[in-house]
């Protein structure tokens, strides 16, 4: 039991990124949170945290050893549900990771819903556009847009979008509005650029069943989608977008759909989560709720704003 203790510790004081913040957290002093540290330390023969006065760092047998931690804690909390009946609710601290245009306009609304039903689960959100493996980056889902193509992770579909592209009615005030995709060479476009591989993504058309390809000239390029429609509400150009997000623009006027017969579905959006992970109750939960809402093989409307 004291290792067990000792392993909640370590695993706040990472999570928390302080001794002082996860020892509030726990109701310990810190002393005591840094005698746990120290033990664990020593009954293991290595270093697991690096500490300096303003931050803590995982070594690398900290970060292994943080994984393991999670992994057989939630292991734990699984069975003790199990044996308890399924009567006991899923709860712990689940991690989970999307592109910052995913998570403001579908996780973030939901997730006053998510807690209600789950008043025992501790969410932790983060947004990034980068593709980790979840075990290393200490998520215990990440929703990315496929294809993502790695066999180590349980992929679950969700919903499908059209991919729209759109501009600002004063940036179309301008310039004459195309009529076919090759026309956008002559235009201002605002792409996005893949944080994975810096380059940018190419735009994608569709028409009668017969789809293309094409990597346009770029006067602006960007990372986060989020941004990327401040540009073309500011009337800097066309760009590419989903139709989730970009549906309470279209439908208010800030911003006017072209090539409206050149629509095509987005890549697929998955959620992916470890192997090992299978039968953890609060990750099986996250997962169901998202499908619920936003289930494979269906359109997927976005929430209303005023739902954040």
């Amino acid at each position: 039991m004291d290792k067990l203790r000792s392993m909640e510790v370590f695993m706040a004081v990472v999570d928390h990124g302080s001794l002082s913040t996860a020892a509030t957290a726990l109701s310990l002093s810190p002393s005591m949170v840094s005698t746990h540290l120290s033990n664990l330390e020593r009954a293991l023969g290595v270093r697991l945290l690096n500490r300096t006065t303003r931050r803590i760092n995982l070594t690398d047998e900290g970060s292994i050893y943080y994984s393991h931690c999670r992994h057989l804690l939630d292991e734990l909390a699984d069975v003790e549900s199990l044996l308890c009946g399924s009567q006991v609710q899923p709860r712990g601290r689940l991690r989970v990771d999307a592109p910052s245009i995913i998570g403001q306009y579908l996780v973030v609304p939901m997730l006053d819903a998510f807690r209600q039903r789950y008043p025992d689960i501790q969410l932790d959100f983060s947004d990034s556009e980068q593709l980790y493996d979840t075990v290393e980056s200490q998520h215990d889902v990440i929703i990315r847009l496929g294809p993502l193509g790695d066999s180590s992770m349980i992929a679950r579909p969700l919903g499908h979008t059209p991919l729209l592209t759109v501009a600002s009615p004063r940036y179309l005030a301008t310039r004459q509005v195309p009529q076919v995709p090759e026309d956008l060479r002559a235009h201002d476009c605002i792409s996005y650029r893949d944080t994975r591989t810096g380059r940018m993504h190419p735009w994608s058309f569709e028409q009668h069943g017969h789809r293309k390809t094409l990597d346009l000239p770029s006067n602006l390029s960007i990372t986060q989608g989020c941004i990327q429609i401040e540009a073309a509400l500011s009337g800097q150009g066309v760009m590419q977008g989903m139709g989730f997000y970009l549906e309470e623009h279209l439908r208010s006027g800030a911003l006017c759909q072209i090539l409206t017969d050149w629509v095509t579905d987005a890549p697929t959006m998955e959620m992916l989560y470890p192997q090992g992970r299978r039968a953890s109750r609060k990750v099986h939960a996250f997962v169901d709720f998202m499908l619920e809402h936003y289930p494979a093989g269906r359109p997927i409307a976005a929430p209303p704003r005023s739902a954040i």
